[in-house]
């Protein structure tokens, strides 16, 4: 066992990255590190307030990396204020120093600096439960939804009997008929209120901050941010459609299809104004109708809102059994318990913090 004590230091890119890269690698292997090595570097070279340093802490041994903890700094709006926020991501420890306490190290150096960090979202039991260790809040459960779009496709993934995928697969197929005739419908009546669009435009900055602030508290939006984490993104690729009305746009959803090697179709980012049903269900349907002609399996979205989730219900979605852990520090004095324990309060969705944003086409 290592007896020299470990530091952990800001990252700094220009010292610190080959190490990390070894580090990475031995981690998660080769093809990994090339993935993650083109995200890091988007971070580091174009993501929206990358000035606000440092974006990782990272555990030296010498000049070995043996951990490390991410951050993805952000702005919320909380009851139309901007706040600066930093999601923690990526808590990794090389397997050789596994048992001393150094996932425990970094998380406890970044609750000791006392952000605001609404981070922790997506992570493993043993991360969630060293956050809580460490002083972070357990949020309430999150919960993702998903549609089956390919019955037998999605069957094929999941395991059952010879019966109950009979039984099963005949459920689905009866759901997918009714919803891609509901969303078909829906978007024929849409017509082109509901387009595609390449990348974000800044001059809808002002509608989405509006749309924003109908939530006590989410993620501020604009096109810089949006272009970034999703247009921009050098592994995957992302479609999205907005919805207007009366000359003025009303929200917006983004999308990916399935990558080779994986089956379902994620939606990790939508907003409408809160409570905005017939938007959401426009945006929705055209997504549906898209990610079927695509072929994919199924469609996984996350919402906060018991509206929302209302809705996919009436569509045919289902509540995973899995939880999404959500863990929070440095909220109080920004909002009060009320809110933080208020699920319906917040707007969160499955690409907030770095959710989705590791994933890459195989």
């Amino acid at each position: 066992m290592n007896t020299v004590p470990l530091t952990v230091v800001a990252y700094q890119r220009d010292i610190h990255e080959p190490a990390y890269l070894r580090f990475i690698e031995k981690v998660m292997g080769a093809e990994e590190c090339e993935h993650r090595r083109r995200v890091l570097a988007s971070m580091h070279e174009r993501m929206p307030l990358r000035d606000r340093a440092p974006l990782r802490h990272v555990i030296l041994d010498g000049e070995r990396v043996a951990g490390s903890l991410g951050y993805l700094p952000a702005e919320f709006l909380i009851d139309g204020t901007r706040v600066p926020v930093r999601f923690t991501h990526d808590l990794l420890v090389d397997p050789d120093y596994r048992g001393q306490g150094l996932a425990k190290l970094v998380v406890d150096n970044a609750r000791a600096l006392g952000d605001f960090f609404p981070g922790g979202m997506w992570m493993t039991d043993p991360c969630y439960k060293i956050h809580l260790a460490c002083g972070f809040d357990d949020a309430p459960v999150l919960t993702t939804y998903t549609l089956a779009l390919d019955p037998s496709s999605f069957i094929a993934q999941k395991e059952l009997s010879s019966v109950k995928r009979v039984l099963a697969k005949a459920a689905l197929s009866s759901t997918r008929l009714r919803t891609l005739a509901r969303a078909n419908r829906a978007v024929a009546r849409a017509g082109d209120t509901v387009a595609e669009v390449a990348r974000f435009d800044p001059s809808h900055d002002a509608a989405w901050q509006q749309l924003a602030a109908t939530y006590a508290v989410t993620l501020a939006r604009d096109a810089a941010f949006l272009n970034w984490r999703y247009f921009d993104h050098p592994n995957l690729k992302y479609r999205a459609v907005i919805a207007a009305r009366d000359g003025g746009v009303t929200g917006y959803m983004v999308w990916r299809p399935s990558n080779q090697g994986e089956k379902r179709a994620v939606i990790p980012d939508f907003l409408v104004a809160k409570g905005d049903v017939a938007t959401f269900e426009r945006l929705l349907a055209q997504v549906i109708v898209e990610g079927s002609a695509a072929k994919c399996s199924s469609l996984s979205i996350l919402t906060s809102q018991p509206w929302a989730e209302r809705s996919l219900r009436t569509f045919g979605f289902y509540p995973r059994g899995a939880r999404n852990t959500w863990v929070v520090a440095g909220w109080r004095g920004h909002i009060s318990e009320a809110t933080f324990n208020d699920l319906a309060a917040w707007h969160v969705v499955l690409g907030d913090s770095d959710g989705d944003i590791w994933s890459h086409a195989r």
